[in-house]
């Protein structure tokens, strides 16, 4: 969504309740912002708030297997974990190394040290799963870490946005116009992390998503292609409250010798997509169910 030029009063406005609330969630302990924000998740559920999309989905991917009050429990379950998310985002000014050692480990860190190692830099494909704004402390703890974002209609709001994340060390890169940056990051051998999994019309690629054709973005797979940058998919799994932990896949093998660029960038696209359907069947109620994932049909 590009960014307005000139911010207007509107935007002053929400920009001010936005930093208002973000400076009251680090005057609260971690434990009770996370709750708070999964309150309002419940609270969002309960007013219909997306619900019947939530639910839609959960049907046909899980109906058959499971009873109807166990998927309202994961679509509840999934807005009370965008809830704390969103209030754990807000309080990362607040992360210290010290707290961030104790909360948040790595697995598969050596997939990223290897891709490190070969200097082309490190693709890192997430989704919309657990805290996905926990992939920034891989910065604290000596990564060379890009995000490329999405940008935010209110441009304050979207500085604002960026400068939670810059905090933690990380570089930032827009996504409109996002090429040259990219390019940029992986030559100087950075891990550019980005969200690879909402729905991208007509042109994107369509690949299986839990058991449903789904139109995803081209771009991790053409990138991986003409750059010999590793695809890593990698998610954040919420354990309990307030644990994370960052998995990092293995690299996606690349395709075989003689694949057409369609078919290689397909391949690409199925290998990470695949590796978020088994994280999403297994943790149900950390996926971001709200999005109309499968509005564009082959």
């Amino acid at each position: 969504m590009p960014v307005d030029a000139r911010p207007t009063l509107q935007h002053r406005i929400e920009y001010g309740l936005a930093r208002t609330l973000q400076l009251g969630l680090c005057t609260l302990p971690m434990a009770a912002a996370r709750e708070l924000g999964a309150d309002l998740g419940s609270l969002a559920y309960s007013l219909g708030i997306r619900r019947e999309v939530s639910l839609g989905h959960l049907r046909r991917i899980f109906g058959d297997e499971r009873s109807e009050a166990e998927l309202d429990r994961i679509a509840r379950e999934s807005y009370r974990n965008f809830g704390r998310m969103t209030f754990e985002y807000g309080r990362f000014p607040r992360l210290t190394k010290a707290l961030i050692d104790r909360t948040v480990t790595v697995t598969g860190e050596e997939h990223l040290r290897s891709a490190l190692e070969r200097g082309r830099g490190a693709l890192l494909i997430a989704g919309h799963f657990g805290n996905w704004e926990m992939a920034a402390t891989l910065a604290t703890m000596g990564y060379p870490l890009t995000f490329l974002v999405g940008e935010q209609h209110n441009r304050l709001v979207d500085g604002l946005m960026n400068r939670l994340r810059q905090g933690l060390g990380v570089g930032t890169v827009p996504l409109t116009g996002s090429l040259l940056g990219v390019f940029r990051a992986l030559r100087n051998n950075r891990i550019v992390a980005l969200l690879s999994d909402q729905d991208a019309g007509r042109s994107g690629v369509f690949v299986d998503f839990l058991g449903m054709q789904a139109s995803t973005p081209y771009g991790p797979g053409r990138l991986a292609l003409k750059t010999g940058a590793p695809l890593l998919p990698g998610m954040a799994v919420r354990h309990g409250a307030g644990s994370h932990e960052l998995v990092i896949c293995s690299p996606v093998d690349p395709p075989p010798p003689g694949t057409s660029e369609d078919e290689a960038v397909r391949h690409y696209t199925q290998g990470y997509t695949s590796v978020l359907e088994d994280f999403v069947r297994r943790y149900p109620e950390q996926y971001f169910w709200m999005h109309k994932r499968w509005k564009t049909r082959p």
